[in-house]
């Protein structure tokens, strides 16, 4: 198919920029014209409002004779807000300054009215103070100059500037935030500090400039300790200290940083461009460009058995004497195996001998053999009652009489173990019998009793761990009058007896009582500065078998003041979704929230906690009986405060409700 291109099209894309400096540079360029735009955009926008104003403008012109004009005065759109600090307050000043300078106003406007347009751009609480004489403002000589630096004077000295000073020192780099952005605003915060820009020098006794330089370190040492980058970091420090200025530490971040955007795009397309050959390549079947081809086209510099780097001489392999754990076979690992993988069926696991104090004797018969008794390690955490092949004398049978074990037995630590076989027996303890299959192992620490076989022999309780069904209890004081001894009573009575004495705690079952809430000042949610409301609207589908029961669950928080309806009409700043999950082994409904959106914007509180060890070392000594209790819904006892509980607002298919 012949070339159509132009000649000027083919001449413009040889001129395309290849080389990763010459494409920074292109883009710096378009990002300074792109920059242009916007301020003339900007200036524009600037001069139609100002038009607008001056149209809209009614002031008295002063003339010699004393003849007056009058045009309508309209209220600035710049407001000075109350609360405002330093720097927003400067910011203000300035801008107010520009919109006198268009509209002409100290030249046009007499001094009444110059007052009354800087008058109806404050704050009332602003005009509250001028009135009331606490700005001491004269009205009668005081310019719009004069008042607003009784204003920014009064800002200052009702300011404590170790607020502005610990801010300033706190004034990290935010994420995404450009070296520019994050520069002005370090040199703001910093001229609210109450630093004198030129104070008199200590060595030389005249206003030097120093001023102007301690400012500047001052901005240097926090703008390099302030950055979210290490690696610019980095690059800065690396500068000799005499010769780190402000102006070159800020050369050297800009051009870090768009070295870093550039080389960012460029990967970009170089994936994209890369993802397109390979699906290209895979249709046509030309290349295959899945590692795991790759390595198998390697196969033959690679041992077989190990997988390590192909040995000169087979016996060399340091594999040779391992069982591999996926067929059993010797000479070759489990991640080299070429046999099938099984199944793991009857898959059981075996304990370990920790100590000998914990051994039992247990007498095995097998038959009408010769037997004696044998020392077992009861272990609950076993499946099956193990036996080693040292011990088969002792239980009156050989080796070549077991039967074959098709069982896969595993360690403690899931590791395979060989079995030579099987064989049937019948263990004796005190009067009790358990017939059981014995495993028997080549190696081991010694045989091994299974969960089931203690409980057969009588060495744990039936059904244990779970609770046992007698309790005992006595008090410590019997001589207070107040009968506590529950010996040999059922649990139910117990139970009973307990909802019958803390009816608090424990309410009728037709009854629901709020609630009581942890002691303690309730708990508040900070987040990081800046973080804006996040709301999804969106609620989630409820399956329709769970909704009345999700519904009524929330009825039951909401009486027991866990949760409250926010009132219709109302919109909550803050929304999430709840999410209605299946509990664990069973079809019932558990109510969650997704508050996963909120968490990146929350300060993570530390609460110090002792670390396992140091628990387990408070124990007195010759304790042997445990319990762990835990709190059910512990969290719904923990208060809220009105900010945190309005954070935590969630969304239902019938309304909103706060935490």
């Amino acid at each position: 198919m012949p070339n159509t291109r132009s000649e000027g099209a083919m001449k413009e894309e040889d001129q395309t920029p290849t080389d990763p400096v010459q494409l920074m540079m292109a883009m710096m360029k378009e990002m300074k014209e792109e920059a242009k735009k916007r301020e003339d955009q900007l200036m524009r926008q600037l001069q139609e409002q100002a038009q607008d104003f001056a149209a809209a403008l009614q002031t008295n012109r002063g003339n010699a004779g004393g003849s007056t004009k009058s045009k309508k005065m309209d209220v600035p759109v710049l407001k000075c807000p109350e609360d405002i600090n330093l720097a927003d307050f400067r910011d203000w000043q300035q801008r107010f300054a520009d919109y006198t300078e268009v509209q002409k106003i100290m030249e046009e406007c007499t001094l009444s009215g110059r007052q009354s347009l800087l008058r109806s751009g404050l704050d009332p609480a602003w005009t509250k103070l001028w009135s009331t004489g606490i700005l001491e403002i004269d009205d009668r000589k005081d310019d719009i100059n004069d008042i607003i630096k009784k204003i920014l004077h009064y800002i200052r000295e009702h300011r404590n500037p170790l607020l502005d000073r610990k801010e300033f020192l706190e004034r990290n780099q935010h994420a995404g935030e450009s070296i520019d952005v994050y520069y002005s605003a370090l040199k703001s915060i910093d001229e609210s500090c109450g630093y004198d820009v030129n104070p008199t020098c200590k060595v030389c006794d005249d206003a030097c400039g120093h001023g102007d330089e301690l400012q500047q370190e001052r901005l240097r040492d926090r703008l390099i300790c302030g950055l979210k980058d290490q690696a610019i970091q980095q690059k800065v420090l690396a500068i000799p200290f005499k010769d780190l200025t402000l102006k070159k530490a800020l050369e050297v971040c800009r051009v870090e940083a768009a070295s870093k955007e550039t080389q960012a795009s460029l990967n970009k397309s170089e994936r994209q461009v890369n993802r397109l050959k390979e699906r290209s390549s895979y249709k046509k079947g030309k290349i295959d460009n899945n590692p795991l081809s790759k390595s198998a086209q390697k196969a033959d510099e690679r041992c077989s058995n190990c997988g390590r780097k192909k040995h000169q001489k087979p016996d060399q392999c340091w594999a040779r004497d391992k069982d591999c754990n996926n067929c059993g076979k010797t000479g070759h690992l489990k991640h080299m195996c070429r046999s099938e993988p099984k199944k793991e069926v009857n898959r059981m696991t075996i304990g370990q001998v920790k100590t000998s104090d914990d051994l039992v004797k247990i007498t095995a018969k097998i038959g009408n053999a010769d037997h004696q008794e044998v020392e077992w390690l009861p272990d609950t955490g076993a499946e099956c009652d193990v036996i080693t092949a040292d011990c088969l004398k002792k239980v009156g049978t050989k080796v070549k009489d077991l039967r074959k074990d098709k069982a896969e037995l595993c360690g403690p630590d899931q590791g395979r173990l060989k079995s030579l076989g099987k064989v049937t027996a019948t263990l004796e303890r005190e009067g009790m019998k358990y017939k059981t299959e014995l495993h028997v192992l080549e190696k081991g620490t010694g045989p091994i009793l299974s969960k089931a076989g203690c409980i057969a022999l009588g060495l744990i309780p039936t059904g244990w761990p779970h609770v046992v069904n007698k309790l005992s209890l006595s008090s410590p004081d019997e001589g207070n009058g107040v009968d506590m001894l529950l010996k040999s009573q059922s649990a139910a009575s117990i139970r009973e007896q307990l909802f019958q004495e803390f009816p608090e705690v424990f309410p009728p079952d037709d009854e629901v009582l709020p609630l009581k809430p942890m002691k303690g000042p309730p708990m508040k949610i900070e987040l990081l500065p800046g973080t804006s409301p996040i709301r999804r609207y969106r609620c989630n589908t409820i399956p329709l078998h769970w909704q009345d029961k999700v519904k009524a669950h929330l009825e039951t928080m909401v009486q027991k003041q866990i949760i409250e309806r926010v009132p219709q009409g109302e919109a909550p700043e803050w929304l999430f979704s709840m999410v209605v999950v299946p509990k664990a082994g069973t079809d019932e409904p558990r109510v969650t929230v997704d508050f996963s959106p909120l968490n990146p914007f929350v300060k993570r509180p530390m609460y110090p906690c002792r670390v396992p060890a140091e628990e387990v070392a408070q124990i007195p000594p010759g304790m042997t009986h445990f319990t762990v209790l835990d709190g059910r819904h512990g969290y719904w006892q923990v208060l809220l405060d009105k900010p945190s509980s309005k954070i935590m607002t969630f969304n239902t298919p019938w309304g909103c409700s706060v935490t």
